[in-house]
């Protein structure tokens, strides 16, 4: 039995911010660049502690994730497209109904959005994995 596959859709722009103080931005259009990009600032983070980093990634139909990143001195690989499916997996989950109450718990240091070119269609996980080339 033979299966179509369809292509993934690619990534259209990768912008990334520190916002840890120092003031640097790039524009890149792969995750290997943006690895490398990451790597870099990751040896000019703070001894102690770590450096953040904004990341907005653009596919080309328009979909668009959000999010935040750690950087830590320590670190010798970057892999961004790990630290995306740890977020959708996050996002993913299900969430307490509005109203319920829920323990107290800290606001996640590595926040994440997505936005969806479609805002009527919603992906599950699986599906956003298979769909976009992360």
């Amino acid at each position: 039995m033979v299966t179509a596959q369809c292509d993934k859709i690619d990534i259209a722009r990768i912008l990334i911010e520190r916002i840890d103080g120092v003031v640097a931005k790039a524009r890149v259009s792969t995750l290997a660049l943006a690895n490398g990009v990451l790597e870099r600032w990751a040896s000019d983070a703070p001894e102690k502690g770590e450096g953040r980093c904004e990341i907005q990634i653009i596919f080309e139909d328009g979909f668009r994730y959000h999010g935040r990143i750690g950087l830590k001195r320590s670190q010798k690989r970057i892999s961004l497209a790990r630290h995306l499916r740890q977020q959708f997996a996050e996002l993913a989950r299900p969430q307490p109904a509005r109203g319920a109450k829920k323990a107290a718990e800290p606001e996640p240091e590595n926040h994440a959005m997505i936005h969806a070119a479609n805002p009527s269609v919603c992906l599950a996980l699986e599906d956003m994995l298979a769909r976009y080339d992360i």
